[in-house]
């Protein structure tokens, strides 16, 4: 038995992956990592890799990624494997075909993004993609309002289920209020981060921290440096187990997202680091993430970014700290939920010999 695991990015910018590796590795499941090195900073020394960068524009990117399914299609030929979990819509739509095909009821579809499903033209391959599969993961229920009606789904929350429990255990932790450090913590978008800049550039006993790549830092910094903001820091790369470190210094992790269908259904890693790590969230009201911050008391859910730095100081010296750290808990026990089904459903995928469609 080997699984073949289709990445469409770098893996860095693919945490999630790790949730289905550590669960292989825990139950001796053979298994190849197969991604596009998009930024050139190939450092995985135990994965197959396709090496050419990215492209600009709508039909640059598209023509990328059939050019990389059909590196896929081939790897997948050559290592003749028992089962697969195809990550991103943009993936499972130029395999769709060839997936129906070779692999009807031995793949999962896992999706954590919106993308070019939502284009009317690709609706078809989208749903006999979903149609053809064993199983289709989502990692937001928000994901729902925008995907077909008569699908089930699992959800596979962005975080490895052994950190939350062992989160869990922790006692009540110490948030940093002097100065208040706002963390943007790993892939740096441009997004709402320039509104995030202007409300709290140079402000008093604030200091803002990027750390992490991305595409929109080169930007961001731009716009630090000519507004002369010297409470702003940037940091580059950072080795995931540095992560719990570098958010424990921290006071509010920024997860402030511009109002698009994209962001308002998503939940990203930095919400569940949120939760784990139990420092307060600065979100969208409105948007999913907005939504279980407003249900939970989890930080700031605001519509806009205008007196920003007067509604953190607000919120820690009006919110009963003990009480926001047990509705951390009692939403990662929720989700905890959601992550049992899905391991289930996994392992039935990977230690069945017969496997018979889960649903669809």
């Amino acid at each position: 038995m080997k699984v073949g695991l289709l990445i469409q990015n770098n893996l860095w910018f693919c945490p999630y992956v790790k949730i289905y590796t550590s669960l292989f590795d825990e139950w001796g499941v053979n298994y190849d990592l197969i991604y596009w090195n998009r930024d050139g900073n190939h450092n995985e020394n135990t994965s197959i890799t396709y090496n050419k960068p990215d492209s600009h524009g709508k039909l640059g990117k598209l023509l990328g990624y059939w050019n990389y399914c059909q590196f896929l299609k081939n790897t997948i030929k050559e290592h003749d494997y028992d089962r697969l979990i195809v990550f991103s819509p943009q993936i499972g739509i130029f395999m769709a075909d060839f997936l129906k095909q070779k692999y009807h009821g031995r793949y999962i579809f896992d999706y954590r993004d919106l993308s070019i499903e939502q284009y009317i033209f690709l609706k078809k391959s989208f749903i006999r993609l979903l149609g053809n599969s064993y199983a289709n993961v989502i990692s937001s229920p928000g994901f729902k309002r925008c995907l077909p009606k008569h699908f089930n789904y699992y959800i596979s929350h962005n975080f490895i289920s052994k950190n939350v429990i062992r989160a869990l255990s922790h006692k009540p932790i110490n948030i940093p209020d002097k100065p208040i450090t706002v963390l943007t913590i790993g892939g740096i978008r441009i997004d709402a981060n320039p509104q995030i800049i202007e409300a709290l550039g140079n402000k008093a006993d604030i200091k803002l921290e990027f750390v992490g790549r991305g595409f929109g830092s080169d930007t961001l910094k731009d716009i630090v440096n000519k507004k002369g903001f010297r409470n702003i820091s940037f940091e580059g790369y950072y080795d995931k187990t540095d992560e719990p470190g570098i958010i424990e210094k921290s006071s509010f992790l920024n997860i402030y997202y511009p109002n698009w269908l994209s962001h308002e259904t998503a939940m990203s890693n930095r919400f569940y680091n949120s939760l784990i790590y139990r420092r307060p969230m600065i979100v969208t009201k409105g948007q999913i993430q907005g939504d279980y911050c407003e249900q939970y008391n989890l930080g700031l859910a605001i519509d806009d970014t205008e007196n920003l730095d007067s509604k953190l100081k607000v919120w820690l010296e009006n919110t009963n700290l003990e009480e926001y750290q047990d509705n951390c808990i009692r939403l990662l026990n929720v989700f905890l939920e959601d992550d049992k089904q899905f391991k289930s459903m996994l392992h039935r995928f990977v230690k069945c010999s017969d496997l018979t469609k889960a649903y669809n």
